[in-house]
């Protein structure tokens, strides 16, 4: 994890936050100089946060960890571990993963593991922005019945019609019982 990440988005998301977000806000009534501000405030934050551990070994922040976002734990929110999976997903104050049950502190003996639990064809453009609406388009096509369908775009990643889950939360789940045993 270094700062390069934080530029690193999906090509569409521009153009989401830059033309939606922002036409919204103005149609709202925000002045564009505070829209500026806002927008720079949470660009130069979103850069912080990318901190890697080179820079900061522990990025906690004492008592700041409790109620915002750091480093620390956004590195968790990107790390595939089975432990940090579909955490950490706050932008700013970890009240709302701690009130939605996402909320997960980096822990000293599992260090992040930075990524998605499938292999992933870097050097292929299509692999890297596409590879996951191909999976699930690939696993729509091959689900029986429309009901199974429907269900692959609105279950949780790692449903599976064949009841063979390896969802987020099943996998922290298994996790967690052979880490007790």
């Amino acid at each position: 994890m270094n700062l390069s990440v934080t530029y690193a988005h999906f090509f569409l998301e521009a153009p989401y936050a830059d033309v939606i977000r922002t036409t919204v806000c103005l149609l709202l009534g925000v002045e564009p100089v505070m829209l500026f501000l806002i927008m720079f405030i949470d660009g130069t934050y979103g850069a912080f946060i990318h901190v890697g551990e080179n820079m900061i070994k522990d990025a906690r922040f004492g008592f700041l960890n409790k109620i915002m976002l750091t480093p620390s734990h956004h590195r968790v929110h990107h790390a595939r571990n089975p432990l940090y999976m579909d955490t950490n997903f706050c932008n700013l104050l970890n009240i709302w993963d701690r009130v939605f049950g996402t909320y997960q502190e980096e822990q000293p003996d599992t260090k992040p593991e930075y990524g998605i639990t499938r292999k992933v064809n870097s050097g292929s453009f299509i692999d890297v922005y596409f590879g996951e609406i191909i999976a699930l388009a690939k696993d729509v096509f091959h689900a029986p019945g429309i009901k199974n369908k429907l269900a692959y775009i609105f279950m949780p990643p790692g449903w599976s019609h064949t009841g063979e889950h390896k969802t987020s939360k099943i996998v922290r789940a298994n996790y967690l019982a052979n880490k007790s045993a």
